[in-house]
């Protein structure tokens, strides 16, 4: 099994549980089980820094109701990507893993949860695996795992059952850089992140069968992380900018 395969197969095992859990709750109304894949395209740009850019497959659970909360709905989705990396300073490199996961709970703030504004709480993952080498006029650079864990406020405006306007604001988040895979003389860096904003739009097409298809457009922005002494320097994550545009194909469990 190549190691893109085994991050498929842990994936699918993580929102197998997260869908198994909510279904094995105790509810007066049965659990409606809304699976998607999707496929689009993930630009990652740290301006005058570097870029990350390529195609993503993406996995996608909506579940309603769940347990004591029959107004709330619990959602996962997961993204796997393969990105080229390009910078002005240290060359390029192909084949760059990205794996992205997002979990949210959200409650109806005005009217249902299928109409108007809900909001809650959601927790996202990212990891990017930069392992490798690149070369730039004539110097090797080693690279390393990137990986984020991050605490959401999300919010969401329904329309008409065919229009999705999605916003979050960072409460908090944590980036780990493995700089000691580059140098053993390094340390692992920690940086902390505390302004960032996310928006996404998506339409919902709903066909014949009952399916549905979704366009969605998203933009997330974090800004410049604290700093963090190691070596005699100071290490900051810059500030990021990151757009992803696809498809959701979504059809529900019966």
């Amino acid at each position: 099994m190549t190691h893109t395969s085994r991050l498929w197969h842990m994936a699918g095992i993580c929102l197998s549980f997260f869908v198994a859990n909510a279904c094995s709750q105790d509810i007066s109304e049965p659990v409606r089980i809304h699976w998607g894949a999707s496929g689009g395209i993930n630009q990652y740009k740290e301006p005058g820094l570097m870029q990350l850019k390529g195609p993503e497959l993406g996995l996608h659970a909506r579940v309603t109701p769940w347990a004591d909360m029959p107004s709330a709905q619990l959602e996962g989705d997961i993204f796997l990507g393969q990105q080229k990396y390009t910078s002005q300073s240290s060359g390029s490199m192909n084949g760059v893993t990205n794996l992205e996961t997002r979990w949210r709970a959200l409650w109806p703030v005005m009217s249902d949860i299928q109409e108007g504004l809900s909001a809650g709480l959601a927790l996202h993952t990212l990891w990017n695996d930069l392992r490798g080498t690149t070369t730039f006029q004539g110097t090797t650079y080693g690279g390393y795992q990137r990986s984020a864990s991050q605490l959401w406020l999300p919010m969401r405006w329904r329309i008409d059952d065919m229009w999705e306007l999605d916003a979050g604001l960072l409460i908090f988040g944590r980036h780990t850089s493995k700089l000691s895979e580059v140098n053993t003389s390094y340390q692992d860096i920690v940086n902390t992140q505390h302004r960032g904003q996310y928006a996404q739009v998506a339409m919902n097409v709903a066909l014949s069968n009952g399916e549905s298809l979704k366009p969605f457009v998203r933009y997330t922005h974090l800004a410049d992380s604290n700093t963090v002494a190691m070596g005699g320097k100071y290490w900051i994550e810059p500030e990021s900018h990151r757009w992803q545009i696809g498809m959701v194909w979504e059809f529900a469990t019966p």
